[in-house]
């Protein structure tokens, strides 16, 4: 039995209130893109995309570098200062 001759008979002993589910992820299955992609062409869009996330991995990585957090040295005053201000606290 082929697998669509076994997903025939499997729809077939499906009650109806199922059908609607089984039938919405098939069309979402039908318009995904990646459907229809050959291994070669699924090859291609998975390096392509590593190399997408690589390129974002590195620049993130020198914008660390190039400008680090700007946390200042007495960090704990400006956050009682900004916490006061915005709450109306006393110190």
């Amino acid at each position: 039995m082929t697998l669509k001759e076994e997903a025939y008979a499997l729809i077939d002993k499906l009650p109806d209130k199922v059908m609607e589910d089984v039938l919405r992820s098939l069309k979402e299955k039908d318009n995904d893109p990646r459907t229809w992609e050959t291994p070669e062409q699924e090859k291609e869009r998975e390096a392509r995309e590593l190399e997408e996330r690589r390129e974002a991995f590195r620049w993130m990585e020198e914008m660390r570098k190039k400008k680090p957090l700007l946390i200042p040295e007495n960090y704990e005053e400006v956050y009682a200062d900004v916490m006061a201000e915005k709450y109306g606290l006393v110190k």
